[in-house]
C-alpha cells in the first residue's frame, strides 16, 4: 500500500487536503500535518513518533511546501529510511498525480514532477488561446 503525507509550514497541508479531497473524493491514504501551529508545535518529535509507528512495508510519499524550507529540510531526514520518498514544492496537480497514479514509485514521482510543472503556467502569455476558446 502507498500513503502520502502533505506537510507544510502552518495550514497549507491541511487545505491541500481539502481541495484534493474535493476533486478526488475522501482518501484514508492521505495525512496533512502543519508544522509550527499548536497541533504541531515540534515537527521532530512528532515526525520521530510517526516514522516509529509507520509499516516498513508501506510506500511512503511525503509532499512539502518548499524546497529547502525548515519543514522539507525535516522530512528530507527521513528518505534514507525503507520505502520513504520526499517530493518538494506541493500544489494541486502533482498531489493529485500522485495520488491517481499506480506505477512504481520512481516512475509515478518523475511523471507527477513533469505533470505538475506543465500546469504552470502565466496567463498573459495564454490570453490570445484563452479567447480564441470563447
Amino acid at each position: 500500500m502507498r500513503k502520502f503525507l502533505l506537510a507544510s509550514h502552518g495550514n497549507l497541508a491541511y487545505g491541500m487536503k481539502n481541495t484534493i479531497e474535493m476533486i478526488a473524493g475522501a482518501r484514508d491514504d492521505i495525512q496533512a500535518i502543519g508544522a509550527y501551529t499548536k497541533e504541531i508545535p515540534d515537527l521532530k518529535a512528532y515526525m520521530d513518533a510517526y516514522m516509529k509507528n509507520r509499516d516498513e512495508d508501506e510506500e511512503l510519499v511525503i509532499v512539502t511546501d518548499l524546497l529547502g524550507g525548515s519543514v522539507n529540510n525535516e522530512m528530507s531526514q527521513y528518505r534514507m529510511l525503507p520505502n520513504v520518498y520526499v517530493v518538494a514544492g506541493m500544489n494541486a496537480a502533482l498531489v493529485l498525480n500522485l495520488i491517481m497514479g499506480e506505477d512504481s514509485i520512481e516512475k509515478l514521482i518523475a511523471e507527477s514532477i513533469q505533470a505538475a510543472r506543465e500546469q504552470i503556467s502565466y496567463m498573459e502569455n495564454e490570453k490570445d488561446s484563452v479567447e480564441e476558446d470563447f
